[in-house]
Order: C-alpha cells, then sequence, then structure tokens
C-alpha cells in the first residue's frame, strides 16, 4: 500500500500559512497607515475648517477684522514633567507631544490664517531650571515645533510660572526670557485695540526687585484711545461659588483657588483689584488653568461706578494638559476707530484630534 505524501502536504499548508500571514501584515499596516492619516490630517482639518471665521463673524462686509490666535499652555515636556519616568518613557512622549502641537499649530496656520498669534504662558515646562545651555536648547526646539512666520504678527513674551517661577523668581530667568522672546509688559495696537501684555506673576512677587518693572508699567498712563484687552498667563481673583465657570468647561468642579509648589491658581485679590481699575480693560484673556471658564469681574472705577469685565481662562493647546479637548481661543477685532465704539467676537471651539 502506498504510504500518503504528508511531506508534500505539510509544504502547501506551510506556504498558505505564510500567504495569511503576509496579508494580515499588509491589511493591518494599510488600516494603520489609514488610522494615522486620518487622526494626524483629516481629523484637525475637519476640526479648525469648523472653526473659519466666515462661519461667526458678523461685520459688515467692507469691515476688515483683525483675526488673532491665542495658544495657552503648550508647556512644551522635557526632563522634568516625568522625573521619575524612564528617559526612553520621555522620549517617547516628547516625540509625540512635540508632533502633536506643531502639526496643529501648522494646520492653525493654514485654515485659519489669523493675522497675530499670541502665547499667553508657561511655554516650556521646566523653563524656571534651566541653566542657559539646557534652555537654548529649549528655546530653539520651541521655534521649531511653532515656528514663526515672517509675514504676520507673532508674540509669545508673556511668561508663565513654568517660564519664570512664582514664589522663588529669579532675576536672571525673568531677563533671559524677556531677552529671547520680548518685553513681559508691553503695549501693542492691532485692529485698533490696544492690546496689553501684562506680567502679573512678577507684579505679585512681593521682592521689589522682581515686581520693579511690572509696577513700573502699571503705573504709567495707557496712551491712545482705543478698547483695552489684557493678556496675562495668571487668571484674576475670583470668588468660585459666585463667579461659575460656564458649560463650555470641561471639569465639573469649582474653579480652584490654591497654591503650591511654584504655582498659584489666581492672583491675589488686591493686586487683581489694581489691574482691573487700572487698565479698565474691556476683556481678559489669561490661561494657566489649561480648562475653560468664563466669568465677569466686577469692580470700582476711580472716577466712580461700577464697571464689568469679562474674562476667559483659555484652553491649553497641549494633549498633555490633564483634558480631553485641547483647545486655542479665536478672536475677531474691528473698531472704527472710534474711541465709544468697541466691537469684539470671541469664539472657543475645540481642536481635539482623539
Amino acid at each position: 500500500m502506498e504510504q500518503p505524501n504528508t511531506k508534500g502536504t505539510a509544504k502547501v499548508r506551510d506556504k498558505k500559512n505564510t500567504r495569511v500571514k503576509w496579508q494580515a501584515i499588509v491589511l493591518f499596516t494599510v488600516i494603520w497607515t489609514l488610522s494615522i492619516h486620518y487622526f494626524e490630517r483629516i481629523v484637525p482639518y475637519n476640526t479648525l475648517g469648523q472653526c473659519t471665521w466666515d462661519k461667526w463673524e458678523h461685520w459688515p462686509e467692507d469691515r476688515l477684522p483683525h483675526r488673532i490666535a491665542l495658544i495657552a499652555d503648550p508647556q512644551i515636556i522635557d526632563d522634568y514633567s516625568y522625573p521619575k519616568q524612564f528617559k526612553f518613557f520621555n522620549f517617547i512622549v516628547k516625540q509625540i507631544s512635540d508632533n502633536y502641537l506643531h502639526r496643529n499649530f501648522q494646520i492653525m496656520q493654514r485654515v485659519l490664517d489669523p493675522n497675530s498669534t499670541i502665547f499667553l504662558g508657561d511655554l516650556f515646562d521646566g523653563g524656571r531650571y534651566w541653566n542657559d545651555t539646557k534652555w537654548m536648547e529649549e528655546f530653539h526646539r520651541f521655534n521649531r515645533v511653532f515656528p514663526k512666520r515672517t509675514d504676520r504678527v507673532d508674540i509669545r513674551s508673556i511668561p508663565g510660572n513654568h517660564d519664570i517661577g512664582f514664589q522663588t523668581i529669579k532675576r536672571d530667568v525673568v531677563d533671559r526670557f524677556a531677552k529671547y522672546h520680548g518685553k513681559s509688559n508691553d503695549i501693542v495696537t492691532l485692529g485698533n485695540h490696544t492690546i496689553i501684555m501684562f506680567d502679573s506673576i512678577s507684579y505679585s512677587h512681593p521682592d521689589p526687585e522682581i515686581s520693579k518693572e511690572a509696577k513700573q508699567f502699571i503705573s504709567k498712563e495707557i496712551p491712545g484711545v482705543f478698547p483695552r484687552i489684557l493678556l496675562t498667563h495668571v487668571p484674576l481673583y475670583r470668588f468660585k461659588e459666585t463667579q461659575l465657570c460656564g458649560p463650555l468647561r470641561e471639569s465639573k468642579k469649582l474653579f480652584p483657588i490654591m497654591r503650591g509648589v511654584e504655582y498659584q491658581t489666581v492672583i491675589e485679590w488686591e493686586f487683581s483689584q489694581n489691574m482691573l481699575k487700572t487698565f479698565q480693560p474691556e476683556i481678559i484673556f489669561a490661561g494657566d488653568d489649561h480648562d475653560y471658564c468664563d466669568i465677569f469681574q466686577e469692580y470700582e472705577l476711580p472716577q466712580g461706578g461700577l464697571k464689568k469685565t469679562r474674562e476667559i481662562a483659555v484652553k491649553s493647546a497641549a494633549m498633555t494638559s490633564g483634558i480631553k479637548r485641547p483647545a486655542i481661543q479665536l478672536l475677531s477685532l474691528s473698531n472704527p476707530g472710534k474711541s465709544e465704539v468697541f466691537l469684539l467676537q470671541g469664539v472657543e471651539r475645540l481642536s481635539s484630534t482623539h
């Protein structure tokens, strides 16, 4: 009796198994590639496409508004971010988060093409601790993640507590930040509005050598007659039980009023009131909290009477900020030049790629 050719059967089976394995690998690769393309390109483009200016601006047709993108707390990851983790883990997280920020920034510039881009502090994570050599490395890295456009206004001079500290601030750290990013206390005119950038962290510091420049700045008369917009990093003091953040906030908890190692969630009441009474802004934008918060601040005017000013804490743009949907803030300014006319429309749109 002839024996069955088991070797031939085994060879055919091996070839089939090999073919199936390669087909599975190819299928997995195609699905993986398409998934990356979808979440890395299609989702950001579609999300930002929902925020194009024509979808929510309501200016007369003859107006040419000045369009601003506000970016809060990018806080690029470094060795201080997760000190207890393995270096390889930190390296991977750094690469992924850098790619996330860079990709969304570039797509935002292409889709929205804002006239101005302004950062609201906490550019770095451990910037307050770095020596000059490391700081310069991270400075160049930040500029690679967020490349400046020479044909647009780009402001990144507002320091955050991760940039210069809070309770412990060194003069050389503050000076270094200002040297490479610009004056921490400054005024620019955009769209017939006076934009005030203010270092509220240094202003509230007890060391007169640290607070001197901010106090000199706030004591000077603000030039011009245009409506004022105040930009700072740490939000102003509020009463969390009555000044609620609104429905766009992810967290259901009340706004935290607290302090810790090199941070404080609000500027003290006295300093906050002085900022309001001196600058008398129409609206305030801050960062620091990472989540959205939209309130009104009420204060007494020096000339008598009460004034209400809207204050918005802008969401963080970083995927590592502890919120589900990072965001940017869009601002459209139009003012025909009359001091009594203030036309401002702000919109908060989620730019999540999750």
